[in-house]
């Protein structure tokens, strides 16, 4: 479930024009395109470069330490800010590679994002609708994805998505809470770090 999370998250990542970010639906259909069309290069195989290419481009649409506040909750305010620092990297590289493993799956999907987002906190917040159809949901029902977005000097940053009303910072929210409690804030580092490192091998998370 996490896994499906993430990389629906992250599926509309990518940079587009400084004009798009003006809207948040402008931006979230345009870098829909620009991410089906990176995944669909080297015959939708998932290679080293666009492995490399979507964390480029990814991580500056994303505002990770808000995500990364969110999902460690609580614990977050009781963290150092060296811990926070630690945190907020292990969390981002456990999301990017997440979804670099999966990307592939997603690279005939068809993506359709509703025209009018839900403003809210004066303009500065929004969420955008979209749906998600993938060729292999057996009747293709679509899969509905909300992007919570705030408004910043550089433009929309993503700092929460809702996979068919489940929030990706909840679900992690909750498991990084149990692990606050039983051992800590540096436990939890600890156990991202070899979420990381059993990603990086290739031996899942």
């Amino acid at each position: 479930m996490k896994k499906l999370l993430v990389s629906l998250a992250m599926l509309l990542g990518l940079s587009v024009p400084a004009l798009a970010a003006d809207s948040p639906v402008d931006m979230v259909r345009g870098t829909s395109r620009e991410v089906l069309d990176l995944i669909k290069q080297d015959d939708g195989k998932n290679t080293a470069k666009i492995r490399d290419q979507v964390e480029k481009l990814v991580v500056p649409k994303f505002d990770f330490q808000r995500m990364t506040a969110l999902a460690v909750g609580r614990g977050w305010r009781e963290a150092n800010p060296q811990q926070q620092t630690e945190l907020t990297q292990q969390f981002q590289s456990l999301l990017s590679r997440t979804y670099s493993s999966t990307m592939t799956r997603f690279k005939n999907a068809q993506v359709d994002v509703k025209p009018n987002a839900v403003f809210a906190n004066d303009g500065r917040e929004a969420t955008v609708k979209s749906e998600v159809t993938l060729p292999s949901n057996g009747e293709k029902k679509p899969v509905a994805i909300d992007y919570t977005l705030y408004k910043t000097p550089q433009g929309w940053k993503v700092y929460n998505v809702s996979v068919e009303g489940a929030s990706l910072v909840t679900v992690y929210r909750n498991q990084f809470n149990e692990e606050i409690r039983k051992n800590g804030i540096d436990g939890l580092i600890k156990v991202l770090r070899s979420k990381n490192d059993n990603l990086a091998k290739g031996t899942g998370a």
